[in-house]
């Protein structure tokens, strides 16, 4: 068995307080912070409506497994194409190849699977007018179509509709099988899947393989077309230019033969050949013209001043006249020789002589023989360079003569190779063009053709079922969350301190009536949590005021059937245990506690009050405790709210008072009547019971307000008939 644990709250004047049971220890901890307390709040409404909540989850799972078994199986029939954006080349450069821009492609390629004509091309191949799949499912739809306008009309307005007409029907047709076809583009891949969805398995897969069929065919036609119009466009094109070719050739025929020139290359070249000759010739002969007119100014040089040629250097640079100089010198040197030896008459000096003077003539003779070829020489390479430079002039000025003419003719040349190049690339192109269209080959391959599934794509019953649960859950629990926020009564001692603003004494779990009499449940349960209960109340009492403790109690509730009678019945009986213990009776309005605990007595409160019978006529000690004094209501008076105002029942309470230790009033609810007002002003303390999940906050807070302005305080509220396990989910 749980400790009981006893909180005692401060307030003005007096000391409350607040105990629990074991029930009441789970619900209070006061080591939790408050943002586990908010996530434990959550969960307890959770659990709370656990079985509302699981319900709805079951209901939503039955609900969508029977949706998912029941809805038409589909299949899908997937085809994986290889699109290349560059066509395959059967030639050095493809004429009827664009570049393709990768990033819209692919995204074309897809619409053009999707377009109406592929969807037509499809229905023909495979004769799907005539489906009987497809058949059936048109007629589906086109009987919900017709009820759905017909629901839609005003019913006088409603007019007899014709059967769709064929093309009516190929129309629809046409739009399920789009409707029906997915086309895909695998991400960061050339690869497109196609996919199509039907309720036949092998109708899928055939639809699938047609489309990607279709697709193919109408890109080989295009490209057969589109080869055609270039072939007819590139054929007329090359008759002109052929044409064109053949005259820029005339022209330049006629030109060469009126101009008699050959070619501007082969005039060019000439001209520029003779020019580079005579130039080249013309430089020599300014060089050989320089050098001899350096050696003929020396001689002239000479000749004015008077002086010899033996001495020029331009004389000496002769091997010859060295030679016949050196001669002469040695000639000389003899001469001296011998007329130092001989006379002048001797026969070796005059032959001596005889030689120097023929060596000096020969020597004379060959220097003006020298002197002559300087001088010719010179002559000859002034002439000379003359003669070149008067040619140089006239070649140059045969090159101007020509340059008009030479531009003409370059000019019906290059027209000439134009024309002939252009012809060239279209006569090519044609024939590219031509192969090119009687290929047959395409960017397209098929990488995997469909074949019928084993197994439907839809309905996906798992995913169904799941939504279907998720969905029932989420409805469970906000419909639990919505109940727990319109829900207004007091479940936990929370919502007693916050909305009341009083001490909470207890929480009273609910007794059942097949253990015994309710309002006796100590006597025959001691050791239950409900004795706990009443104990920690009769607790919290004694110690709101531990140098004085209240000796009169009174017990009441906002209106009736709150668990009040129960609840002063116990207490008493739990005061009893520690001392003489009185339970009165103060319901004048609907009195039962005779009733309830067969107690016979001549009289009761009532002629207690008024006189009639004395206390020991009207006091009944209790069977099974002999600290235990019942006074019941007695007979019903016509005005009970005047005999508790009067006198009599205030002198009354004064008595019993010095003959009992403790004292236990059972009164009216407080709404109803005002009897709980005026027997509130005699009581030491007063015990408000809020029956769990059933008091609103609005008649709590309205009874407390008549209490407080009658200047009854009351000592705190006790929770009565919780259900335990509710209270363990809050």
């Amino acid at each position: 068995m749980e400790q009981h644990n006893i909180k005692i709250l401060q307030q003005p004047n007096m000391h409350h307080i607040q105990g629990a049971t074991g029930l009441d220890n789970l619900l209070n901890q006061n080591d939790w912070d408050e943002s586990d307390i908010d996530f434990l709040h959550y969960w307890h409404i959770v659990r709370r409506y656990a079985k509302q909540i699981i319900g709805l989850m079951f209901l939503a799972i039955l609900v969508g497994v029977f949706t998912a078994f029941s809805m038409q199986p589909i299949y899908t029939g997937e085809t994986s194409l290889h699109v290349d954006p560059l066509s395959p080349k059967l030639v050095a450069v493809d004429p009827l190849q664009n570049a393709a821009n990768t990033m819209f492609f692919y995204k074309t390629q897809e619409e053009v699977i999707r377009s109406r004509s592929i969807a037509e091309a499809v229905i023909d191949k495979l004769s799907l007018q005539k489906h009987p799949v497809l058949v059936a499912e048109l007629s589906i739809l086109q009987q919900a179509t017709t009820e759905a306008e017909e629901d839609s009309s005003i019913w006088w307005w409603k007019e007899s509709k014709a059967q769709p007409s064929e093309e009516a029907k190929r129309s629809e047709l046409v739009g399920y099988m789009r409707e029906h076809l997915t086309v895909e583009n695998q991400r960061n891949s050339e690869i497109i899947r196609v996919s199509f969805r039907a309720p036949e398995p092998k109708l899928a897969a055939d639809v699938a393989n047609a489309f990607s069929t279709a697709y193919i065919n109408r890109g080989l036609d295009a490209h057969s077309m589109v080869a055609k119009q270039a072939t007819g466009w590139l054929a007329a094109r090359l008759a002109e230019l052929q044409k064109n070719f053949v005259q820029s050739e005339e022209d330049l025929r006629a030109y060469q033969i009126r101009e008699s020139i050959v070619d501007s290359k082969s005039s060019q070249s000439i001209s520029s050949g003779k020019l580079q000759n005579i130039t080249t010739a013309l430089v020599d002969a300014q060089a050989k013209k320089a050098q001899a007119e350096t050696l003929y100014l020396q001689v002239r040089k000479a000749e004015m001043a008077g002086q010899t040629y033996e001495s020029l250097q331009a004389v000496l640079q002769y091997p010859l006249i060295q030679d016949l100089s050196g001669e002469q010198t040695k000639l000389a040197r003899k001469v001296s020789e011998l007329s130092d030896r001989y006379g002048e008459k001797h026969p070796k000096m005059i032959a001596a002589r005889s030689d120097f003077k023929e060596a000096n003539l020969k020597l004379q003779q060959e220097i003006g023989k020298v002197v002559e070829g300087i001088r010719n020489d010179y002559e000859a390479a002034r002439d000379n360079e003359l003669k070149l430079q008067a040619l140089h002039g006239e070649i140059q000025k045969e090159i101007r003569a020509k340059q008009g003419k030479g531009n003409k003719l370059a000019k019906l040349e290059r027209e000439v190779q134009i024309n002939r190049e252009l012809y060239n690339v279209f006569l090519t192109r044609l024939k590219e063009t031509d192969v090119a269209s009687n290929a047959g080959v395409t960017n397209v391959q098929i990488i995997d053709r469909a074949i019928p599934p084993m197994l439907p794509s839809e309905p996906k019953k798992r995913r169904i079922v799941l939504i279907f649960t998720i969905l029932g859950l989420l409805i469970g629990l906000g419909l639990a969350f919505l109940l727990e926020r319109l829900d207004n009564t007091f479940k936990t001692s929370e919502d007693v301190e916050t909305k009341l603003s009083l001490p909470m004494l207890g929480i009273t779990p609910i007794v059942k009536t097949d253990t015994g009499i309710p309002e006796r449940f100590i006597f025959e349960n001691n050791k239950s949590t409900f004795s706990e209960a009443i104990g920690n109340v009769r607790t919290g009492v004694l110690f709101s005021d531990i140098d004085n403790p209240p000796k009169m109690i009174l017990v009441t509730s906002s209106i009736a059937n709150e668990g009040k009678t129960t609840l002063s019945n116990n207490l008493a009986i739990s005061f009893s245990h520690m001392a003489k213990t009185l339970l009165i009776e103060a319901d004048l309005r609907k009195p039962g506690q005779a009733g309830i605990l067969k107690i016979t007595s001549q009289g009761g409160l009532s002629e207690l009050a008024s006189g009639e019978y004395t206390l020991d006529q009207c006091m009944v000690q209790d069977q099974e405790s002999n600290n235990l004094y019942h006074i019941t209501s007695g007979t019903i008076p016509p005005r009970p709210l005047e005999l508790l105002s009067s006198k009599k029942v205030k002198e009354l309470f004064s008595k019993l008072r010095q003959e009992f230790e403790y004292i236990v009033i059972d009164t009216a609810p407080v709404l109803p009547v005002s009897d709980s007002l005026v027997l509130g002003q005699l009581a030491d303390a007063v015990i408000f019971s809020v029956k769990a999940d059933s008091t609103t906050f609005q008649m709590a807070q309205e009874a407390i307000k008549r209490l407080r302005t009658a200047g009854v305080s009351p000592l705190g509220v006790v929770l009565t008939q919780a259900h335990e396990e509710k209270m363990h989910s809050y």
